[in-house]
């Protein structure tokens, strides 16, 4: 039985750069913008209330097997602008997406982790000041 080849994206091929080095393959990665609103009077309608767009914030999520290369960056230091760049694309590479986030910090750092048995998983959540869709 031969399998079809899809131009969905299916995350077989996610990659992170992380302040230029290629820190892994992903295993799951996510850049996704929250937008913050406060509920407003709307002034045509008595009692009614709007939504007004206050600001936004860019959320990163990456999850990789560590190669021990990460160590080598310093990205936890706040006086560095940290880039991240993650790739997605479908199984046959024909469809791609790529994001970079700049201005990235970081919320947490995992000193030491690990499970017997088991390559070890980093993964990182953070923010970023600003998302680049890199066609």
């Amino acid at each position: 039985m031969s399998s079809k080849r899809s131009g969905y994206h299916n995350g077989n091929s996610g990659e992170v750069w992380i302040a230029g080095k290629k820190v892994g393959t992903c295993n799951k990665g996510e850049v996704k913008t929250k937008y913050n609103y406060e509920e407003v009077d709307n002034p045509e309608v008595p009692g009614g209330k709007i939504r007004v767009l206050t600001g936004k914030i860019n959320e990163i999520s990456v999850s990789y097997k560590s190669t021990g290369t990460e160590e080598e960056i310093d990205m936890f230091n706040l006086d560095e602008d940290i880039t991240v760049i993650m790739n997605d694309a479908n199984i046959n590479g024909t469809k791609k997406r790529r994001v970079k986030c700049d201005g990235v910090t970081f919320d947490e750092e995992t000193l030491i982790s690990f499970e017997k048995g088991k390559v070890k998983e980093i993964t990182l959540n953070g923010q970023a000041e600003t998302v680049t869709d890199l066609k």
